[in-house]
């Protein structure tokens, strides 16, 4: 999705290089090529392997067409991509750019730190989505603040079957039951990361949030090295952990009264772009770029840390005027000021000025 619509207001002559997994849509007349295989394989030689087979086709296009920049969304084997890109480069005087999407990997700490400083000085210019990504980076690896260019990651719209929207409609709303109820929600992958521990703890030991009938609370997506079952025991707490549909996660999302992002570390968040494109108010932690549509709209509640007791109060708060979750989704004005300042044709309009930057 971000892939393609940063692409589509971009006319230039590009190739687009991505996986054989690639589902989204295609733009007419784009020149595209499905290279990496290796997230179809589980072998992890094989997945090197392939990796690296990946890599020589795409030194043999760099060799037919020549282009004056590459721009790499993504770092699989960072060691690897270092060395290859720093070889590239001498071959082929390309200028790299990178889109840093976080600053370090999810959920690695300081693992990839050396790795990523040589990356970071490899590459000729770094785009990140928030002016906190770069202050860190400048300050984590001494980067000139020159070489980083911030451009807002846009809204992500869900991609859905409308027919079979509206046909799984009243199955869900059955499962479901979320009518007349105040509907907090973390939907999506769930990780250490996102603070779904921190949660959990805040939710278990609040009376006024555990016990309330009134209070739907919802963990529903693929858990990725969590334990949620005491928080499972609650009644009014929905837990799913599987992948689920577009279809259902529109349904959820659409139903939402209270998106939550208590993340521990993060430079932006997919999840937060996408809850911001239903017009759904947020409550966040104030890291990264994630409390930044909160300066430009009044349009949720940022933690200034991420704590149990900071969250509950934040909750509770909240749940004092729970009206205001309503008059919130019903302010248009504030969400066309949203829908601007994450417009994919400027953030377009502004990685082209960046590719035509010394051509």
């Amino acid at each position: 999705m971000y892939d393609y619509n940063l692409l589509k207001d971009i006319h230039q002559d590009i190739l687009y290089i991505h996986s054989n997994k690639y589902d989204y849509k295609s733009i007419a007349g784009w020149k595209e090529k499905p290279i990496f295989s290796y997230n179809n394989l589980h072998n992890p030689l094989i997945k090197i392997l392939s990796y690296a087979v990946s890599y020589i086709r795409v030194f043999i296009l760099v060799l037919i067409y020549r282009p004056k920049n590459i721009h790499i969304q993504w770092f699989k084997i960072p060691q690897a991509d270092y060395l290859y890109f720093r070889v590239l480069k001498k071959i082929s005087r390309i200028r790299l750019i990178h889109t840093a999407h976080n600053v370090l990997p999810h959920n690695t700490g300081d693992k990839y730190k050396n790795i990523y400083h040589k990356l970071y000085h490899l590459c000729d210019d770094i785009i990140v989505h928030a002016p906190i990504s770069k202050t860190e980076i400048v300050n984590l690896f001494r980067i000139s603040p020159d070489k980083i260019h911030v451009i807002p990651h846009g809204l992500l719209k869900i991609n859905v079957n409308q027919e079979l929207y509206k046909e799984q409609l009243p199955l869900l709303q059955k499962k479901y039951l979320l009518d007349d109820k105040i509907v907090f929600a973390s939907l999506g992958e769930q990780s250490l990361y996102k603070g779904i521990d921190v949660l959990a703890k805040a939710w278990l030991g609040t009376p006024l949030l555990r016990d309330n009938d009134h209070l739907r609370l919802l963990i529903i997506g693929k858990q990725n090295n969590i334990d949620s079952s005491t928080l499972g025991a609650c009644k009014n707490v929905i837990i799913d952990n599987r992948r689920i549909s577009n279809e259902e996660f529109l349904f959820l999302l659409r139903n939402t009264d209270l998106f939550l992002l208590p993340y521990r570390k993060i430079s932006q968040s997919g999840a937060l772009l996408t809850a911001l494109t239903e017009h759904v108010p947020v409550l966040v932690n104030n890291i990264g770029g994630l409390a930044e549509p909160l300066q430009i709209a009044n349009i949720g509640w940022a933690m200034n840390n991420l704590s149990e007791d900071n969250l509950k109060n934040a909750l509770l708060n909240i749940l004092k005027d729970a009206k205001i979750l309503t008059k919130i989704k019903n302010d248009n004005e504030s969400w066309k000021k949203i829908e601007e300042h994450y417009s994919w044709k400027r953030i377009g309009q502004s990685t082209l000025k960046l590719y035509l930057l010394n051509k």
